[in-house]
């Protein structure tokens, strides 16, 4: 019976890291149409009221699941409410602001692309913040795939690198990337028992009166938006699919596989996002996108198939 037991577990255990897989790749489907959206809608939409309006919209759907198990669990959430608001300013506020500033100047090609710097920034923060050193593939890795980066940002003239004369878009995502990794990282350190869809919504709270401050400064000195029924269902998807269910998958697979496994997922991101690009907005790729396409993914999978946290295609132990 004890057998019996042990392999039930094991199989349920393994149901649920398979889920959090697909999770992630659904995940990294919605990230990628998010970035097509973000794109074609920037001249219409300015970059912080589409995030603002984004998180309200969710805020709205998530208030009766989520707020019932706020109510309850007020006694273990209220004192972590600083370190949480630091998790809401990155994830809520910041990334996808970033993220819509550079949809001005940049392509969605190489949003996604620049993207998947992700699981780097999270090793280098998670040696930092969890003391978790690099060993020497990942270090290989690392390096193999900052050169592909390089290759885009550069569009495959590293010399620019002398004149350091990037697109204002892709240092925007730089930046996006740096804060998603630290989110992450600090994530995972988070020391409370919650459902994803709690945390995410504990985050939105938090989140909203930063960008709220940040929508009436680009109002009031840049642009101003507000949304009309011409652009709901816009703003429809992006309160259920990117916000919503990417997520709280994403918050799965950090509990499930662990911080530096999860981000390794990015690298579907700009599969999707090339091929939506080329579709919906007659977008080019050209070698350089290619070949640093080629090198980031490369260059994470040495960094991170290796690890103890992903054994082999298939075989996944729970990280701890």
């Amino acid at each position: 019976m004890i057998n019996n037991m042990t392999a039930n577990t094991s199989a349920t255990n393994n149901r649920l890291l398979w889920l959090a897989v697909l999770g992630l790749l659904m995940t990294n489907l919605f990230w990628a149409i998010n970035a097509i959206l973000a794109r074609g809608y920037m001249p219409e939409v300015a970059p912080i009221a589409m995030n603002l309006f984004r998180w309200l919209g969710a805020f709205v759907l998530l208030t009766p699941f989520a707020l019932p198990s706020i109510i309850k669990n007020w006694s273990l959430i209220r004192p972590h409410l600083l370190p949480l608001t630091g998790l809401a300013i990155l994830s809520i506020a910041l990334y996808n602001s970033l993220l819509y500033l550079a949809a001005n100047f940049t392509t969605a090609v190489n949003i996604t692309l620049i993207n998947t710097l992700i699981p780097i920034a999270t090793l280098l923060i998670a040696w930092r913040v969890l003391d978790n050193r690099p060993r020497l593939m990942q270090s290989i890795g690392m390096g193999i795939s900052i050169m592909g980066v390089l290759l885009i940002l550069t569009k495959g003239e590293l010399l620019h690198l002398l004149n350091l004369k990037f697109s204002q878009g892709d240092l925007f995502m730089v930046a996006a990337v740096v804060v998603w990794a630290l989110f992450t990282v600090l994530l995972k350190k988070m020391p409370l028992k919650l459902s994803a869809i709690t945390v995410l919504y504990i985050l939105v709270i938090l989140g909203l009166p930063f960008l709220i401050m940040a929508y009436v400064i680009e109002a009031v000195f840049f642009k101003f938006y507000f949304p009309s029924i011409a652009h709901l269902s816009l703003f429809a998807y992006l309160w259920i699919f990117p916000s919503l269910l990417a997520y709280v998958f994403w918050t799965n697979g950090i509990a499930r596989l662990g911080a530096e496994t999860t981000s390794l997922s990015i690298t579907l991101m700009p599969l999707f996002g090339a091929a939506l690009a080329i579709i919906f907005l007659d977008e080019s790729i050209y070698w350089f996108h290619i070949v640093g396409g080629l090198c980031s993914l490369i260059g994470m999978l040495l960094a991170l198939l290796p690890s103890n946290k992903l054994a082999s295609f298939g075989v996944f132990k729970k990280t701890k």
